[in-house]
């Protein structure tokens, strides 16, 4: 018996660390590629989510009178406002470990381009925000992280992109499990040094970017740029459950949001074929000979009541439109989770040429940046719809050559000419054109008599900052301003 229950006692502790260790868990992986699928997936849905129900709204492309009253509430910040991020960036540190234990080079750039994005992404939305000590619980026990200043994060971001860069110039292992890019290396260098041109120009009232944009801009073969709309940072959705675009089985549509005057307003000013994509026709006029497409305002007391009805009011474009909406032509695939545009870096990179940053021609790269929106939206057509076809999106010549678009007239008429059509481009591209509003004031966004009284310029942090972080929060909010949708950050000094 003796010899039996030692026996016994062996075998029931041998391999017990082995057999009770579940070896799907985060920290027993060792390919962080493993990770990678769902953390893009989800991060990219927040970021889409947020868009569409935020972002496109504040920004003056959507209305919903119920959103536009901008009353909104802290409890907004992890369901539209990108707060969720800092659940994804815990998934990042936790690949980074794992990467540099192995010493997987192209995975630590990759994974510095998706931090770098996912915090500037925050920051524009709220100011300081936890940064150089947050998701170090596990690691270093902060379980409350200071806030850093936007200025200081901005740097970190900056610094990041550059050895991202140098990581995926240098790095030789494949990138399993990106359903972003593929695994094509070349694309994350891509994108990783034209989101450092995109932070270069968001701070260019604060510091000056010249030395920067002309070092990335002037070395092609080290600095990577986009090309063309392929190359661009946009998540491609699936024809199967739980990976389509994340609407694709929403209600509602049309209901409550439809397109914004300002931007039917805008594209019919333009005699810009982007109308058709963006907007729908009025169920009034949808099917006949002679469609019209009107936008319904922000910011009003009814809309229900405005132009005689929805009838008379145009839903957004049928490309983000759910099933429930148009079953046979509805598409889980057209629409795209959209982080970085081509068109936005060539807008970027005019600008930068105009104001004498960069060398080059800004009317080519301007010129480079309308058309490739209209590319972009022409590949996006489903062949199954009557119209519009991909053709029916390309403009004729002469839309480049009216007085709205021609690259001509004063710097000032220039520049405006550059925001205006970078502020279509980042159509539904998360916060970047409330972002980029803010930064310019193209176009007019005012507004609405059944709003606040302003148009905010920031978001408020969350509850949870304040019950669970309140000594760094107040120290934030004394150090920042107010915490309200009022109080400027850092860069936004117009």
């Amino acid at each position: 018996m003796l010899v039996v229950c030692i026996l016994l006692s062996v075998s029931c502790t041998d391999d017990f660390q082995e057999i009770n260790t579940n070896p799907n868990a985060p920290e027993q992986l060792s390919n962080p590629g493993l990770l990678l699928p769902a953390l893009l997936r989800s991060a990219m849905n927040d970021h889409y989510t947020g868009s569409w129900r935020r972002a496109d709204i504040v920004a003056d492309y959507l209305a919903n009178q119920f959103v536009s009253a901008f009353d909104w509430s802290p409890a907004d910040a992890e369901e539209y406002f990108l707060w969720s991020y800092y659940d994804r960036l815990r998934n990042l540190n936790t690949m980074m470990d794992m990467a540099t234990e192995r010493d997987l080079k192209n995975f630590q750039g990759l994974i510095l381009v998706l931090k770098s994005f996912m915090y500037q992404s925050m920051t524009d939305i709220y100011g300081d925000i936890p940064y150089s000590q947050a998701i170090q619980a596990k690691s270093n026990n902060i379980n409350f992280p200071a806030y850093d200043t936007q200025e200081t994060i901005y740097n970190g971001i900056l610094a990041d992109l550059e050895e991202a860069n140098t990581l995926l110039s240098t790095g030789t292992d494949p990138l399993t499990g990106d359903i972003l890019y593929n695994g094509d290396v070349l694309k994350w260098r891509k994108f990783a040094n034209s989101l450092q041109l995109r932070c270069l120009m968001r701070i260019s009232d604060r510091k000056d970017p010249a030395a920067d944009m002309a070092r990335i801009v002037g070395d092609p073969a080290k600095y990577p740029l986009f090309e063309t709309y392929q190359d661009q940072a946009a998540l491609q959705y699936l024809d199967e459950l739980g990976n389509e675009f994340p609407r694709y089985r929403d209600t509602g549509y049309g209901g409550t949001t439809h397109a914004s005057t300002t931007l039917v307003d805008t594209l019919q000013w333009l005699n810009d074929p982007r109308l058709y994509v963006f907007a729908l026709p009025t169920p009034a006029t949808a099917g006949g000979n002679n469609p019209q497409y009107a936008g319904v305002p922000n910011g009003i007391p009814n809309e229900d009541l405005y132009n005689g009805g929805s009838a008379n009011q145009s839903p957004p474009g049928l490309l983000w439109a759910p099933t429930t909406w148009d079953a046979e032509l509805a598409s889980p695939t057209a629409a795209q989770s959209l982080m970085m545009t081509n068109s936005e870096l060539q807008f970027i990179l005019a600008e930068a040429a105009e104001k004498g940053f960069i060398t080059g021609d800004p009317a080519v790269y301007y010129q480079k940046g309308v058309q490739d929106q209209f590319d972009y939206y022409a590949s996006r057509i489903p062949d199954n719809y009557v119209f519009p076809k991909a053709a029916d999106v390309q403009p004729p010549a002469a839309y480049f050559t009216q007085q709205s678009v021609t690259y001509t007239g004063t710097q000032e008429e220039k520049l405006h000419k550059i925001w205006l059509q970078k502020w279509l481009a980042l159509f539904n591209c998360g916060y970047e054109g409330w972002s980029e509003w803010r930064r310019t004031g193209v176009p007019e966004i005012v507004a609405g008599p059944n709003s606040l009284g302003f148009v905010p310029v920031r978001f408020i942090y969350p509850l949870s900052e304040q019950n669970y972080n309140k000594k760094n929060y107040d120290a934030a909010v004394a150090r920042q301003g107010a915490d309200n949708t009022q109080t400027r950050v850092w860069w936004d000094v117009n």
